[in-house]
């Protein structure tokens, strides 16, 4: 990446003064156009920003008038939604707002697969023959003019909230109301889906009801709107909401997700709480997510959330064999990287979740990308785009070649004949050329000031976040240290996809710094500039400041001079010793204070996991399920010496595995009224958590059980007679891990 050196203003002293804190902050604001006291009170402080009329979007008085007379009338009322989370909160907000005024209201979520985004004819006639009197499209029907014509036709109305770019003509409907239709610069025209629906109920309750904004909130950073004047506004209003809220699905995804809701971040709702929900909507129906939102009942949106996590974990499992079948094409025809746009396609990707991958490609080579599934005579997919190309203005471009396409100027999906993908590629690599010829420049990185390492700290992590909420239209500061080096790293992540490592200035300050989705990189050599993102990081009740890298710039290639340091312990392997149990006796006499790492084996004196301490002597009796318990182990114990025996524990099928893990699950329910641990449970079946996690999911799923997972790892299980369900994902996620932990201990010579 080309660097950008920050531009230097000349500060005025009553912004100062009313900004104070670290300079950089000031200076952040002045770049980004902030000139009066006033608009800096507004962009701070949402107390101080005017909330604009709902009326002030067109068609908006005679929508909230038709729907009002709904409402009162007793009229039937379907709201048709869409897949997306934006989509899903705007139909749940709609839904639980409606109800709450006494209405007669119902909802339709289209699946992904068979009906696809708009109003699908078919369904739509069958909604029409149990006499729905209005429809409301919610995030969707700027397009849908024959659905809207045929609904007309029955006597039906239809009132259109959408945020989606203008077709050439308007649906014919009572009302279509969308901010696109406002011109730029207007307050409500960044809205997404569920801030239009915000809007609407507004206007026909007169009054901006803050119960509703913790939905708000939660579309606007999954649909990555643009954080200005009004969305901005109903965003930091909204994660106040989310904070101190009580809705019940709320609460039941903050707990499977392990999320602090009095410390919840707009990072929380864009990387957590989003994906799950979308995951729902790619792969599943996302009528349940719409549920889950709108519920008052606690158990019933306990039951959604979990069924959401295996739906999640089948999506992150899928996404990442696309990715990696993608870089794979990549490495085989590298000209295809060479177009102004990327265009790959495969028969046995899925629909629902390319668009994930697209967006992850884009990013990594700074174009657009697009990713096609094949079928029969078909190619359907997602297209995602990069800053500077407005990749549905160049989709249109190439209309006449295809059978179907919308979206955003980030984000579209799209439809075209099979034999047509090699021509389409040709042609729109040579449009985004045209449209955008930033973009086969190098992308540049805009720094917003330079930090030292002494400086940085938890106050200034908290400082900086008075800017926040971060997103599209306000991202995070992007701050850099010069003259660096690097201490040590070590991968993380199941398959070692991130670093986490250590870095040192040239007086011994150190910092922790986190390098994601990087760890198949070399770490650098030499010294070096830094350019990160500065986030507070909460892990196990510790609290710290973390930097987040996003590019390295070389000053010095050679090698750096560090200090070397002896080894934290020292090891031996003692895995070929003939006589173990004789040989570990020898040790326990030798070193009587040393601590036994035992799994598995109840004739071994010892400890499991759960019970390691500080000890001066480890004895590793059973090899380590994966990398993060044999990190997780060092760090308990902290040892200068470690005997290492390693024993294997016998393969066990995924089968085997869930009838001993429910064996123990019946004691636990008998003898200690359901209480136990995750991490109790991967211990007494020495495998990993994660395996345990899904595993539970699992007996909850098929009705086995009743299964309570709470943020701190601990868990409540219950009987359940319920007629048994496959959860054929969640035996796939469990046979991973199996497999996994069977793989890192046929090669555990390598933890040393």
């Amino acid at each position: 990446m080309l660097w950008q050196e920050p531009k230097q203003f000349e500060i005025p002293d009553e912004i100062s003064r009313l900004v104070g804190g670290h300079p950089i902050v000031a200076a952040h604001l002045a770049r980004a156009g902030f000139e009066d006291l006033d608009s800096i009170r507004r962009f701070l402080d949402p107390n101080a920003y005017r909330e604009t009329s709902p009326f002030e979007l067109p068609d908006m008085e005679r929508a909230a008038e038709r729907l009002r007379r709904a409402v009162n009338t007793h009229e039937a009322i379907l709201i048709w939604g869409d897949f997306d989370v934006d989509g899903q909160t705007a139909s749940a907000l709609l839904f639980t707002a409606l109800s709450g005024l006494g209405a007669d209201v119902r909802y339709h979520i289209p699946l992904r697969d068979g009906e696809g985004h708009g109003i699908h004819l078919p369904k739509l006639r069958e909604w029409l023959a149990r006499e729905i009197k209005l429809i409301i499209t919610c995030d969707t029907g700027i397009t849908s003019h024959e659905a809207v014509d045929v609904a007309t036709a029955a006597g039906v109305d239809v009132l259109i909230t959408d945020h989606h770019l203008l077709a050439e003509t308007l649906p014919r409907a009572l009302a279509v109301v969308n901010p696109m239709r406002l011109p730029e610069g207007h307050k409500l025209r960044e809205l997404p889906g569920v801030g239009v629906a915000f809007e609407l109920i507004s206007a026909v309750t007169g009054r901006s009801s803050d119960d509703l904004l913790d939905l708000v909130a939660l579309g606007i950073v999954a649909d990555v709107a643009e954080q200005r004047n009004e969305t901005r506004y109903l965003l930091q209003r909204g994660l106040k909401t989310l904070r101190q809220g009580s809705r019940p699905g709320m609460l039941a995804l903050f707990r499977t997700a392990e999320i602090d809701q009095t410390e919840l971040t707009e990072t929380d709702l864009g990387f957590s709480l989003a994906p799950r929900l979308n995951a729902q909507g790619r792969l599943g129906n996302a009528a349940d997510s719409v549920e889950l939102l709108s519920t008052d009942d606690a158990a019933r949106a306990a039951e959604l959330a979990y069924q959401l996590e295996g739906m999640n974990a089948r999506r992150r499992l899928e996404s990442r064999l696309i990715e990696e079948s993608a870089h794979s094409q990549l490495e085989r025809d590298p000209s295809l990287i060479e177009y102004a746009a990327i265009v790959l396609s495969h028969t046995e990707w899925s629909g629902g979740i390319v668009g994930i991958v697209a967006n992850r490609l884009a990013d990594e080579f700074h174009k657009p990308v697009i990713l096609l599934c094949e079928k029969d005579e078909l190619a359907f997919g997602s297209a995602r785009s990069v800053a500077g190309c407005n990749i549905t203005d160049a989709l249109r471009s190439c209309r006449d070649m295809l059978l179907k396409f919308g979206g955003h100027a980030m984000a579209a999906g799209l439809t075209l004949r099979r034999d047509s993908i090699y021509e389409f590629r040709r042609r729109l690599s040579r449009i985004v050329r045209d449209l955008a010829p930033e973009t086969a420049e190098e992308p540049v990185l805009f720094i917003d000031g330079y930090l030292s390492l002494d400086e940085i700290s938890l106050d200034l992590c908290r400082d900086f976040r008075r800017l926040a909420p971060f997103g599209n239209g306000n991202p995070a500061l992007t701050l850099a240290t010069r003259d660096l080096r690097f201490a040590r790293g070590k991968r993380i992540g199941r398959k070692g996809d991130h670093y986490e490592m250590t870095v040192e200035d040239v007086r011994g300050n150190r910092q922790q710094v986190m390098w994601w989705n990087r760890g198949d990189e070399p770490l650098p050599e030499g010294r070096f500039d830094l350019a990160y993102t500065l986030r507070i990081n909460r892990f196990k009740g510790k609290v710290e400041a973390v930097l987040e890298l996003l590019d390295l710039r070389l000053i010095d290639p050679q090698p750096a001079e560090i200090e070397a340091r002896p080894p934290a312990y020292a090891f031996e392997d003692l895995h070929d010793e003939p006589e173990q149990n004789k040989k570990l006796a020898e040790l326990l006499v030798e070193f009587p204070d040393a601590l036994v790492w035992r799994e598995d084996d109840p004739d071994t004196e010892g400890v499991a996991r759960t019970a390691l301490r500080k000890a001066e002597t480890l004895i590793v009796w059973t090899a380590p399920p994966g990398p993060e318990e044999w990190e997780s182990a060092l760090a308990a114990v902290e040892p200068q010496r470690i005997f290492f025996f390693g024993k294997i524990p016998p393969q066990m099928t995924m089968e085997a595995f869930l009838q001993r893990l429910g064996g123990m699950l019946k004691y636990v329910i008998s003898s200690r009224d359901g209480e136990t641990t995750i991490e109790e449970l991967a211990a007494a079946t020495a495998q990993r958590p994660g395996a345990v996690r899904y595993a539970l999911l699992w007996f909850h799923q098929t009705g086995r059980l009743h299964v309570v997972i709470r943020q701190d790892g601990s868990a409540r299980i219950s009987a359940r007679q319920q007629p048994a369900s496959p959860a054929p994902s969640l035996e796939s996620l469990i046979r991973n891990i199996l497999m996994e932990t069977v793989a890192f201990r046929a090669n555990w010579r390598d933890l040393k």
